[in-house]
């Protein structure tokens, strides 16, 4: 079961760096921050996961609190137009 835990972690962090490097010129610099610091708290996660076979949940949560702040800001830009 770790393998799969880790391989969808490995995969969210994958595609997020992929529409990093493809659509940077479209993001603000907040927003690279924010994707950014999932990265990190994604990659975190999947060293626990790998070291304890568990996810830590907390650091789950806080990569999923940064991606909403991000849709939210994006939610808030798209309402200006």
């Amino acid at each position: 079961m770790t393998n799969k835990k880790v391989k969808s972690l490995d995969d969210l962090i994958k595609g997020i760096k992929q529409l990093l490097s493809e659509n940077r010129c479209s993001f603000s610099d907040e927003d690279v921050v924010l994707l950014n610091d999932a990265v990190q708290a994604l990659e975190q996660a999947k060293k626990v996961v790998v070291e304890s076979g568990e996810p830590d949940l907390s650091l789950i949560a806080e990569a999923t609190k940064i991606l909403l702040r991000l849709f939210t800001l994006g939610d808030q830009i798209k309402d200006l137009f």
